[in-house]
Formats: C-alpha cells, structure tokens, sequence
C-alpha cells in the first residue's frame, strides 16, 4: 500500500537525499562545535549533576554567551 502510493509522487528520492544531507550537516556542525568547545566547559558540564553549589555559576556563564 505505502510502496504504490509512494511510487506515485514524482521525484520522491529527493526527499531521502534531502533528509541524509540535513541529518549529515546537523551531525558534522555538532561534532565541531563540541570539539572547539572551551575544556573549562566540558569539565563544568560534566560536574554538574554532582556539584550543587557549581550550578548556579554555570547558569551565569551559560548566559554570558
């Protein structure tokens, strides 16, 4: 049923090339946004759900950016 209607709409493997190549760009810009990510950060990030008394100077730095 899906597969005839599918085959129906013209030029329908645009849309999964389209969606690969949003879904690839997406992935490629986080990955280099978290590596050029200060170190300071990622340690603060990574404490936080232990330090309590850390969090709420994370939040201030969060809102500086």
């Amino acid at each position: 049923m899906w597969k005839e209607q599918l085959s129906n709409i013209e030029h329908v493997e645009f849309y999964a090339i389209i969606g690969f190549f949003i879904f690839f760009v997406f992935f490629v810009l986080i990955t280099i946004h978290t590596m050029k990510m200060d170190k300071s950060r990622t340690q603060a990030y990574g404490n936080l759900p232990l330090d309590e008394e850390d969090q709420n100077q994370v939040e201030q730095q969060n809102f500086t950016l």
